[in-house]
């Protein structure tokens, strides 16, 4: 490793723990108090039904040195079972008052809030990460064009984002349906989600939904949750009705009536192109490393 790419790795490494030890404060409205770390799908009853010896594989982000050399964002590691999906995004009160609907045994994954909730959780985590790669490339990057374009990119991002927290906020003090979800349940697979992505099409061709898009126009998005059980892979997909296309909302549905080979070639194509929160169980892991599924 030469110098210049030793300071900027030093640098990174000095962010990250920044970004660890901070004191983020809770994303619940006009609430100051300091966020803990919260799971974005719950560890019992969902996520340790891919875990083993309590550990499952989860996307992370990569070192600095190896993103520059390799090109890539992140790769899958094995984590803990406690910090898998986890953020710090709202208080210990909020994170429990909030979201019980959504946490225990019995979750009615067709009810609309519900279903607004997992949403919602989702969303806070993408804020969240906007905020952290916005403190990455002022503590790493030099003063320039590409930190300037990138920092742009996550602040536009970010006010899209915040956009959206206001229509679920307003969503869950009077109900209009703004949103339209469907739950879809599949044989299981030990896989995880949670996360929102964009999606255009061009000439039948996905595309950056950012090139060309006007700075005051929001971006459409949609929402999806993977949530393995006991025995069902259940996943929750939908979008907000004001802002969604007519290629998003057929992707949308394409996710209907799938078979598992169908299925899985389209949580491939997810995790691969579109979201940065998911996971797998072990096994599974070394299946798809044997059958050179994953590389």
């Amino acid at each position: 490793m030469d110098n210049k790419y030793l300071e900027i790795a030093n640098r990174f490494d000095k962010v990250e723990r920044y970004i660890e030890k901070k004191k983020w404060t809770c994303l619940c409205p006009n609430c100051q108090k300091k966020a803990i770390n919260s799971h974005l799908l719950q560890k019992n009853g969902i996520l340790d039904n891919v875990a083993e010896n309590g550990h499952l594989y989860e996307s992370r982000i990569k070192g600095v040195y190896r993103r520059i050399n390799e090109g890539e964002t992140s790769e899958l590691k094995r984590v803990g079972v406690g910090h898998a999906l986890s953020f710090p995004l709202f208080c210990s009160e909020h994170d429990s008052s909030l979201f019980r609907p959504i946490e225990g045994k019995c979750i009615d994954f067709d009810d609309y809030h519900s279903q607004l909730l997992f949403s919602y959780r989702s969303l806070c985590s993408e804020i969240r990460k906007k905020k952290f790669n916005i403190d990455r490339y002022n503590g790493v990057l030099p003063d320039g064009d590409d930190k300037f374009d990138l920092l742009l990119g996550e602040k536009l991002g970010l006010c899209d984002l915040m956009y959206y927290k206001g229509m679920f906020e307003t969503e869950f003090a009077k109900q209009q349906n703004k949103f339209t979800f469907f739950h879809l349940s599949y044989p299981f697979i030990p896989v995880f989600a949670s996360g929102l992505s964009t999606y255009y099409l061009q000439n039948g061709t996905f595309v950056d939904c950012t090139d060309g898009v006007p700075y005051d126009q929001i971006i459409d998005s949609f929402f999806i949750n993977i949530i393995p059980l006991n025995s069902s892979l259940e996943i929750i997909i939908g979008y907000c009705n004001d802002h969604a296309n007519d290629s998003l909302k057929m992707y949308v549905h394409s996710w209907e009536n799938l078979n598992v080979n169908q299925l899985f070639n389209k949580i491939a194509d997810l995790f691969s192109f579109s979201l940065e929160s998911w996971g797998m169980s072990p096994s599974f892991y070394e299946q798809l490393m044997t059958e050179r599924l994953i590389v």
